[in-house]
């Protein structure tokens, strides 16, 4: 099994605050991509309702902390700016990371087929 963490983000922009919902998405997306070797993807989709799917996955939950820790400024505007609709994470976590972040259910890899 695999330590990978995958995050999956549904939320909304508040209305607003499409303009720090950017500054958010200007901070962050090059920072992980110039800096950030453990994070394996990042995505953001909008869907037709205006809501937006994200999704992260990271090498392990080390990886996660160092993002959080590095684009700290950036999620600060992304936790004014949204309001979360649900939040699912993948993978195995430890207690502290569950506390720190309100996780109460987590999914742990049971079956799966890799290529």
């Amino acid at each position: 099994m695999s330590n990978e963490i995958e995050n999956l983000f549904h939320y909304r922009v508040k209305s607003g605050m499409e303009e720090r919902y950017q500054a958010y998405v200007n901070k962050v997306l090059p920072l992980t991509q110039a800096q950030e070797p453990y994070v394996l993807g990042y995505e953001i989709l909008q869907g037709s309702d205006g809501s937006y799917y994200q999704r992260e996955r990271y090498e392990n939950e080390e990886a996660v902390w160092k993002h959080m820790e590095l684009t700290a400024e950036g999620q600060a505007d992304f936790a004014a700016a949204t309001e979360m609709i649900e939040l699912v994470i993948l993978g195995e976590l430890s207690q502290k990371f569950r506390d720190t972040f309100g996780i109460t259910t987590t999914y742990t890899p049971l079956h799966q087929v890799n290529r």
